[in-house]
């Protein structure tokens, strides 16, 4: 098929490839994996940005064994994922310089080979490969990194560790939520920490149609701009949502600088809400309350 001239200049030709291709992609991949663990140890040095609820149950030996552990798990799947482009490139390259002897081979043989081959690239292995595959692509996204905080499938958490295999994610109560890549790659999720960490959060409730709307209002901003979680760059919205049957709905909604700083000022605006609605005989429903009120009226005047 070939002289010897045009073989040599062919076999070197395909070397030469071979070797700028593993030198490109060593260096992105490394490029890659340095700007993650660049990531990860700014994220540790703001702990309460990147968790879906704070805690103090670490202590900071355990804390800092924690971050070693993520970054780690970096640098581990970023090694994993050059090795396997070095052997796919060591694949490809000597596949090509026996592709000028392949003339020469019984092609029963050959047929053999690549059938066996492919039966067992098919069955066994389909599993694993589609998730390495999916790993890598999930690995050079910017879409889903370790310590971005998630809503998936009903669970809400931080990006524990993306393996060349599957994605784990610990959910607020601290389980573990694992997924394998393939699948990961084709599901639906809000990342509340894509591009940063802010959060508008806010809170539904009801009044009644007999109180104030603007003391309402006042009572609302008030108290979510008194909590700590409260970031004070803009003052908190007050919105009519809806008139419902027996209530007015309401919103108070606030800017919080991390996802657990959300929940936290959620909930604090929640109970002091209750609190300053109860102290001055705020009432919300007031139809259903009333109604009881007049037949329990009603039955004792029986």
């Amino acid at each position: 098929m070939f002289d010897n001239i045009n073989l040599t200049a062919y076999l070197a030709g395909i070397t030469l490839v071979a070797i700028f291709a593993y030198a490109w992609l060593h260096t992105r991949i490394s490029s890659f994996k340095e700007k993650r663990v660049l990531r990860i140890k700014r994220m540790v040095n703001e702990p309460e940005t990147t968790s879906a609820m704070p805690t103090d149950v670490l202590s900071d030996k355990e804390e800092h064994q924690k971050n070693k552990q993520v970054i780690q798990g970096v640098r581990s799947r970023f090694t994993i994922i050059r090795r396997t482009f070095t052997i796919s490139i060591l694949v490809i390259w000597s596949l090509a310089l026996i592709l000028p002897f392949v003339g020469k081979l019984p092609s029963t043989m050959l047929s053999i080979v690549i059938a066996i081959t492919t039966a067992v690239v098919g069955i066994a292995a389909r599993p694993l490969i589609e998730n390495m595959i999916s790993g890598m692509v999930i690995s050079f996204s910017k879409q889903l990194r370790v310590g971005d905080t998630l809503m998936m499938d009903e669970q809400y958490g931080t990006v524990e560790d993306i393996s060349i295999t599957h994605t784990k994610i610990k959910t607020w109560d601290w389980k573990r939520y694992v997924i394998p890549n393939s699948r990961m790659l084709n599901k639906e999720f809000i990342n509340l920490t894509l591009n940063d960490s802010l959060l508008w959060a806010y809170l539904e409730f009801s009044v009644s149609y007999n109180e104030d709307l603007e003391e309402i209002k006042k009572i609302a901003i008030d108290v979510a701009s008194r909590s700590k979680h409260h970031n004070d760059q803009e003052i908190p919205q007050f919105w009519v949502r809806s008139m419902e049957k027996e209530s007015i709905v309401c919103w108070i909604a606030a800017w919080a600088d991390s996802p657990a700083e959300a929940w936290n000022l959620k909930s604090d605006i929640a109970t002091m809400l209750i609190n300053e609605f109860r102290k001055k005989g705020i009432s919300t429903h007031t139809s259903r309350i009333y109604l009881e009120q007049d037949s329990h009226a009603t039955n004792v005047h029986l």
